[in-house]
């Protein structure tokens, strides 16, 4: 009887998995399809790179009438990025009116509503598609071939009214690196077994193809845009404006498609969640018509504006994420046991792309109006907000330019004063009353009043709000877990991603924002290029760079690499009658070869430094100067960087992209497991990124551990990010620190209250129930850290505060043996993102962001997150040089 119900069940599971691709046409007999084209079916393997750009370009060359293609990039790895421009005939003709008309409703300032509604009925939508920015949620990357097929070869009518109303942008893949390291791993393992312990269930760390070359969660990156892929997809969104964009995902349990959760970033309009909302329903009823089933309003949120979806959104389009239910597994088996195809997920894919493109497509002119809308509404709140005008400067002349760049990138206006302008409500980035203030010439201003309000107060305002109702909810959540016991399942809060990102502060520039529309002595900004320094005269005693920018410390690692002799002064120092602050560089004349004086004048120039020549070492009227033994010889940084299982991939992309692409200085990823046999004497600085422990430990082995140990004791340098490396430097085996996790604390009265029979959850609290006194996860939050601005770790920083990021379950408790140099000591330390009441705020005060500690010989420097974290964060990044320059002895 159980073989008879297996076979009744056989047709049923085939019907389920199957889908015609071909079903909506006629077809134009002279466009091929992929199938043909790659000699298998769809779903049936993992298509690389190379193939599915020569199906593209067989359909390219047998539709011309159809399709245009754009050159929008290059992948870390010289992988050309293209966009393929879908549309009818006669819209292909006038693809350039349409640009302009695009660009005249971006603009409110020189279009006006009446004159918005005419451009509208006249343009068609812009649908950008784009598939796969994860390289191994492959469905989006196959799908694309089969709806360019469709828009390409189908005379349908349904098809062909799309094409009149629409144009169709196609990016077949966000992620080329990603994808080809992971179609290449699947394709040589891959049996189609849908069993969990099969090898192609289980991708190594190595390969992860949901991140790029660097290893860069990409759908993170639209804010910092730090990656080649994301600047490509960045100037899809600014030649082509498009109003409904969809980034194809995989996997979910079902499919996913908006409304989204919550929470909601509040500088979107309500206007765009109701599109949302449209969206899904008409996605839900082209599901429905298979019986497909999906999910909404749940798990993917709309708060951090750097996800693929968000950051178009807050330019005026409809950002949606789709998630399909297979993937990247051949044939995925669900948790009720059920399995799913790749082919299926691809159809599923397929369904809503059309789906979206169709319903942009009738909805036309009503989209084009709200996109002209969403920026005008955007000026008008502006207008209204105390929070009109942003100011900023420091330093770090190359974190300054560096958001100077960002801005004008996405066309938001800046000014930079000519001459000094005093406002009298000035409100500091840092907290405190409003004040007057005087900014001097050369401060740059954002006046939000500008068509791209909306995106420029959503990156440059200093905390963004949460809807109340979300707040409720996750709070509600907190208390019911406080009373739960320590083996309860505990109910999970609805942060899906970080919750603070403010600019200014990861750049750790000095900012202010205020209500004064006065005018502004200055003009607008059109380049954020530095003028190039001066070159030094010739030095008789030394050269000088501080450590304020950034360019210095590039310019130190590069000399000491060409096998320069560069010092470090750990104490403000005179040369020539001029003071110079700690951490500055002193390249010596009588200690380095004759060629110093024309290296480092060139090399200063590559890099943007400024370099002064000095002629005497004697300190006038100072005790430190050129010559002092306070100022110490650097060791050339000879660094690796572990990796490998247990290791946050993302940790380690951050890390490796800094030094290689921002520093200029090559490092020798390693993993961890190798360390237990390799020789690795020749180098003095090991950098671990964030990770667990316990699996970190087993990478290393006793052996690995006990040759660690002994590497540090005898003069090397090891540099951890993040509670797990803390933890693992503290074993036993190791013994190199003394920081630990911030724990509980046990002399908080815990709450014993029964709660009423109306409220849900618990109704008593459990002997076991943390109550409040254990740390509980900050979701990506900034707090104010305080500098010890006498040791050489902070060399570089003149304030006393430093905005710094943390996003972990355990803070880390202060060294008890060795230095403490960036802490959170006092009141006020959140500036921005989310906090637990009573409990943040308490289990932060008196931890630490960065610790030093003496090892034998060598150090051991601790960091509470990744000073450089998603290439986002520049403002702790010098704390990170100084480690890798002073650390190793």
């Amino acid at each position: 009887m159980r073989l008879i119900a297996t076979l009744l069940l056989i047709p049923t599971l085939l019907s389920a998995q199957d889908f015609d691709f071909y079903s909506r046409g006629p077809y134009r007999p002279n466009v091929p399809r992929p199938d043909s084209l790659l000699g298998y079916q769809l779903g049936s393997q993992h298509t690389m790179y190379h193939q599915q750009q020569q199906v593209l370009d067989r359909l390219i060359a047998a539709a011309p009438d159809r399709v245009r293609t754009e050159v929008i990039g290059r992948t870390a790895e010289g992988k050309v990025m293209r966009l393929l421009i879908i549309s009818s005939p006669k819209n292909i003709g006038r693809l350039d009116e349409i640009r302009a008309n695009l660009d005249r409703l971006a603009d409110p300032r020189r279009t006006s509503a009446s004159e918005a509604a005419s451009l509208a009925d006249a343009t068609p939508v812009t649908v950008l598609l784009t598939h796969s920015v994860h390289g191994n949620e492959p469905a989006g990357f196959e799908t694309a071939m089969a709806t360019t097929y469709q828009l390409l070869a189908s005379d349908e009518p349904a098809t062909l009214a799309m094409l009149e109303n629409a144009v169709v942008l196609i990016n077949p893949s966000q992620n080329p690196d990603g994808h080809e390291r992971f179609a290449a791993w699947s394709n040589s393992i891959a049996v189609a077994s849908d069993d969990p312990m099969a090898m192609e269930q289980s991708e190594p760390w190595s390969i992860r193809g949901r991140f790029n070359h660097y290893r860069f969660d990409m759908n993170r990156d639209m804010l910092a845009q730090s990656q080649s892929e994301s600047k490509a997809l960045a100037s899809v969104y600014l030649r082509w404006r498009p109003q409904v964009i969809a980034d194809l995902h995989s996997t979910t349990e079902q499919y996913f498609f908006p409304p989204v959760s919550q929470a909601h970033n509040p500088n979107v309009p309500a206007t765009t969640f109701r599109w949302f909302e449209r969206f899904g329903r008409n996605n839900g009823d082209a599901f429905d018509r298979f019986g497909w089933q999906y999910f909404v309003s749940d798990v993917f949120d709309f708060f951090y504006p750097g996800y693929i979806d968000t950051w178009p959104t807050m330019r005026g389009g409809v950002g949606m994420t789709y998630e399909t239910d297979g993937g990247p597994e051949l044939a995925l088996r669900k948790d009720d046991g059920s399995v799913m195809t790749f082919r299926m997920a691809i159809a599923h894919h397929y369904v809503a792309a059309l789906a979206t493109v169709d319903y942009a497509a009738k909805n036309r002119a009503e989209r084009l109006r709200d996109f002209h809308n969403f920026l005008a509404s955007g000026m008008a709140d502006a207008e209204k907000r105390p929070f009109r005008r942003v100011v900023f400067s420091g330093e770090n002349a190359t974190a300054v330019q560096w958001l100077v760049r960002r801005l004008l990138a996405e066309e938001i206006e800046v000014t930079r004063l000519s001459q000094p302008w005093t406002t009298l409500r000035a409100n500091s980035y840092l907290g405190g009353p409003a004040a007057r203030q005087t900014f001097p010439s050369g401060s740059y201003v954002v006046d939000l009043n500008q068509p791209q309000a909306r995106l420029a107060t959503t990156i440059l305002e200093p905390r963004t709000a949460f809807d109340s109702a979300f707040v409720r909810e996750q709070r509600s959540a907190y208390q019911r877990n406080q009373r739960r016991g320590e083996a309860a399942d505990r109910e999970g809060y609805s942060f899906y991603d970080v919750t603070a990102w403010s600019l200014p502060y990861a750049l750790g520039l000095d900012a202010w924002w205020t209500d004064d529309v006065a005018a502004l002595p200055g003009d607008r900004v059109t380049t954020a290029a530095l003028p190039a320094p001066a070159a030094p005269a010739r030095a008789r005693s030394s050269y000088l760079f501080t450590n304020a920018d950034e360019s210095s410390a590039r310019l130190a690692i590069k000399l000491l690499r060409e096998g320069f002799r560069v010092a470090f002064a750990t104490e403000p120092i005179i040369a020539d009658g001029t003071s110079y602050p700690r951490g500055t560089f002193v390249v010596r004349i009588q200690r380095n070869p004759d060629t110093v004086h024309d290296r480092i004048a060139a090399l200063a120039r590559e890099v943007g430094a400024t370099v002064i020549a000095s002629q005497s070492a004697f300190p006038d009227g100072g005790r430190f100067g050129p010559g002092s033994g306070s100022v110490i010889p650097l060791e050339t940084p000879r660094i690796l960087l572990a990796g490998g299982d247990g290791v946050d991939a993302t940790s380690f992309g951050a890390l490796w992209f800094y030094f290689e692409r921002e520093l200029g200085v090559s490092i020798v990823p390693v993993n961890l497991a190798t360390l237990g046999s390799a020789n690795f004497s020749t180098y003095n600085v090991l950098i671990i990124p964030e990770g667990s422990s316990s699996r970190m430990a087993r990478e290393l082995g006793e052996t690995g551990m006990s040759r660690l140990k002994q590497w540090v004791e005898g003069g090397g340098a090891v540099i951890g990010i993040g509670s797990g490396v803390a933890s693992l430097l503290s074993r036993r085996e190791l013994g190199l620190t003394t920081v630990a996790d911030v724990t509980g604390d046990s002399s908080i009265a815990k709450d014993t209250t029964v709660a009423s029979g109306a409220t849900a959850g618990p109704p008593l609290v459990s002997a076991t129930a943390p109550g409040g006194r254990d740390p509980e996860y900050i979701p990506g939050s900034i707090f104010r850290g305080t500098i010890d601005r006498t040791h050489w770790l902070t060399a570089g920083y003149e304030r006393d505060h430093l905005p710094v990021f943390l996003d972990t379950s355990t803070p880390l408790k202060a060294s008890s043996k060795g230095d403490n140099p960036v802490a959170f000591a006092g009141k006020d330390l959140l500036l921005s993102g989310w906090s637990w009441p009573g409990n943040t705020e308490r289990v932060v005060q008196n931890s630490v962001y960065a610790a030093v500690e003496s090892a034998g010989r060598g150090r051991v420097i601790l960091f509470a997150s990744s000073p450089v974290f998603r290439a986002l964060w520049r403002g702790p990044a010098k704390l990170l040089t100084n480690a890798v320059l002073v650390g190793p002895r």
